[in-house]
């Protein structure tokens, strides 16, 4: 074995050293260093196309030529960054947990492969005799050949890896001794961990927070239902905040802690099973509109902020635009890297809503294509809906930039769909 690995370029040595790191690392963030929760195999596939991938890498890196050999250590760096730098900063936020040691290696590892691809261009110029204007050539056509490849592949592959990898950020002290720190289980087993302050008039409302955050970003929206006499519920779904779970940002299995949610809120006893309504803010709009046509006894929804969460979705806006490949193989890597995938289109899920009372706030900044999604999800929805569009309001801060208007809208809306009966 020393001989074999003495008999390789420094390159090769250099590539298969850093993509091993890499490698050691995606085992680790899949079995070993998973979240609480996680069952084993959620991560198979994704370990198991990792391997692949990487273990084809280490065996023809040294017969690849020169430009396909710096492309492949130039996406796997990118790639091993794209990861490695989310465990770097949780280590910075909250210490070091879970595969966050072997993901800071990874993060090491992918600057080396980055930093690879040039010196083997560098290493290797030259070696074959073209005209110059074939050189010329050539190299414009694999500047452009890389964006398309970046564009389409790299990039949103780099995304995906972190709307499905983010790391938790620490929960503070709830805003008040009104917010009692409560638990409960997901329909499918996992534990969740929020708050909630009971209720002064027998309804209450169950607050799901953004793809990226968690309970904190819902206190906003929170104390305006608690100071309008609603039991408010706030919590952090799968993989955020101090939930059990593997994080997604796009809310793929978001609905089984909504519906844990619901059975938490139908047994308590300062609130009316049959006056139980629901405030989702941007993924959480989402998994509100696939939740309502199931739970018929969450009696309104308002969807603040809803966008897509599919590729299906996406394209019931746009069609197959110039957008269309990266948010398909973003999607498409994001289901590989969770072990999860979307339900039904929103589009077909808001058409289903009724007769719960629906209502879509929609914001024009922040988010690109908002306020056309939410057109898609009024035109197919059926009466009770209502729209409400705010072209110059940023996403979901419509509590805040427009308080009073706001507070109007919402808890009106809520007061007459669950009024007492």
């Amino acid at each position: 074995m020393r001989e074999a690995v003495r008999s390789w370029s420094g390159e090769t040595l250099v590539f298969r050293a850093a993509t091993a790191v890499a490698l050691v690392h995606a085992l680790d963030d899949s079995f070993f260093g998973r979240q609480p929760g996680v069952p084993l195999g959620q991560h198979a596939l994704a370990a198991a196309i990792a391997l692949a991938l990487g273990g084809a890498a280490l065996v023809w890196f040294p017969r690849l030529r020169p430009a396909l050999a710096a492309l492949v250590s130039l996406v796997f760096g990118v790639l091993a960054i794209g990861n490695g730098a989310l465990h770097l900063i949780h280590v910075a936020l909250d210490g070091p947990a879970a595969s966050d040691l072997t993901g800071i290696a990874a993060f090491a590892a992918g600057i080396v492969l980055v930093l690879l691809a040039p010196a083997i261009l560098f290493r290797h110029r030259g070696e074959r005799e073209r005209s110059a204007r074939r050189r010329w050539t050539l190299r414009v056509l694999a500047a452009g050949g890389a964006l398309v490849l970046a564009y389409a592949l790299v990039f949103p592959l780099t995304v995906a890896v972190v709307q499905t990898h983010k790391f938790r950020e620490p929960i503070g002290e709830p805003p008040s001794a009104a917010y009692e720190p409560v638990s409960f289980e997901a329909e499918d087993g996992l534990e969740l961990s929020g708050w909630y302050v009971p209720s002064e008039n027998g309804a209450a409302v169950v607050v799901v927070h953004g793809g990226g955050g968690d309970r904190m970003g819902t206190l906003d929206h929170a104390e305006l239902l608690a100071r309008n006499g609603y039991g408010v519920l706030v919590y952090d779904s799968r993989g955020r905040g101090d939930s059990e779970g593997s994080h997604n940002a796009f809310g793929w299995g978001w609905e089984k802690d909504v519906a844990g949610a619901l059975d938490f809120l139908r047994a308590r006893a300062d609130v009316d099973p049959d006056r139980i309504g629901g405030l989702g803010l941007s993924t959480g709009a989402d998994v509100l509109i696939e939740v309502a046509p199931e739970r018929r006894d969450l009696r309104a929804v308002v969807s603040d902020g809803a966008t897509a969460r599919s590729f299906d979705d996406y394209r019931a806006l746009a069609g197959l635009d110039e957008g269309a490949p990266f948010f398909w193989t973003m999607l498409t890597g994001a289901r590989v890297f969770s072990g999860s995938s979307p339900g039904e289109p929103l589009e077909d899920l808001a058409a289903q809503v009724s007769p719960t009372p629906l209502l879509l706030v929609s914001t024009g900044l922040g988010v690109q294509n908002e306020l056309g999604f939410n057109r898609v999800y009024a035109e197919a929805a059926r009466e009770p809906v209502e729209l409400w569009e705010l072209p110059d309001v940023q996403h979901t801060a419509a509590v805040r930039e427009r308080a009073a208007e706001y507070e109007e809208r919402v808890i009106g809306f809520l007061d007459e769909a669950l009024a007492q009966r």
